[in-house]
């Protein structure tokens, strides 16, 4: 299994071989993708991650996907997580503080000030194929959704803007808590161990996650409302099309037991009480796999 790491470190900000394809993956491969934690900086307490010299790892892409074109789907499945020993989180709200606290990990079990502990649940932030220009839209690409539902045992599907796709991952967290309330989780290096194929894809605009109980539309806009609008549309489509019925029908399941969740939802909360024209939220609408046809109409 090939094996992307976080070395050779990049000379500087200048370094010619930023940005450059890291590799082209086949589909059905799995290989093992390397990211560095959060800012890539000194892991220090009580410093601002901001002023930090990075260490400048390899970045988590872009990859080249063989045999994908512009319209095609991609799966990409989520086998493994392996996080390091030592993450950060800021130690702010509900407005935003720059401080960084470090987060040590130990056993699975991440370790609060001054004696909590709690199981790690390691989860990936950003996932995209890129977009073909900054006017194709923020979000069909996918991008930095912040869903705990992008874990092992969930399948990522996006659909590709570009030739070979042009794949990115990183902001891995140790943990978050759904809505990622401060702006970061636990931001921790990671080793992912992922699978890319092709994916029959889905009547929907942004990606769409598969979990064994589940199956989760996505939603982007500049407060909860629009992103929620968007993520339910997504899914009236998706409803209709997988279980052969009606956008009414459909709409009628969506609307009354859909779950919605946040993904990263502080939005304004992190400028420190300035708005800022570019905020935003992100949120899922899932659907259970429980859902069926019976294929005969309710009779008392």
């Amino acid at each position: 299994m090939r094996r992307f790491t976080r070395e050779p470190y990049y000379t500087g900000p200048d370094d010619l071989e930023r940005g450059e394809i890291r590799g082209t993956i086949s589909l059905g491969e799995t290989v093992i993708i390397e990211t560095p934690g959060g800012a890539d900086g000194d892991l220090k307490p009580g410093v601002i991650p901001e002023t930090t010299t990075p260490r400048g790892s390899r970045q988590g892409g872009p990859f080249l996907l063989e045999g994908i074109e512009p319209g095609d789907w991609v799966s990409i499945e989520v086998i493994d997580i392996e996080v390091g020993p030592y993450g950060y989180y800021n130690n702010g709200g509900p407005f935003r503080g720059s401080l960084r606290s470090v987060a040590p990990v130990k056993d699975d079990l991440l370790h609060f000030p001054p004696d909590f502990v709690v199981p790690i649940r390691p989860m990936i932030g950003v996932m995209q194929l890129a977009p073909v220009s900054e006017h194709s839209g923020p979000w069909n690409h996918g991008g930095n959704m912040d869903y705990n539902t992008i874990c092992p045992g969930s399948t990522v599907h996006i659909r590709a803007q570009m030739y070979k796709g042009h794949f990115y991952v990183g902001d891995v967290h140790a943990r978050m808590g759904d809505g990622e309330l401060t702006g970061t989780g636990v931001e921790i290096d990671s080793s992912l161990t992922l699978k890319f194929d092709r994916s029959p894809g889905f009547p929907a605009g942004g990606p769409v996650v598969e979990t064994e109980d589940e199956i989760l539309t996505s939603g982007m806009g500049s407060d909860w409302e629009e992103a929620i609008k968007t993520a339910w549309s997504d899914m009236v489509g998706l409803v209709a099309h997988r279980y052969e019925t009606t956008v009414e029908h459909a709409n009628l399941i969506v609307g009354t037991i859909g779950d919605a969740r946040p993904g990263y939802a502080a939005g304004q909360l992190n400028t420190r009480g300035f708005h800022r024209s570019n905020a935003y939220v992100t949120c899922q609408i899932g659907i259970s796999k429980d859902l069926r046809r019976t294929g005969v109409p309710f009779q008392p």
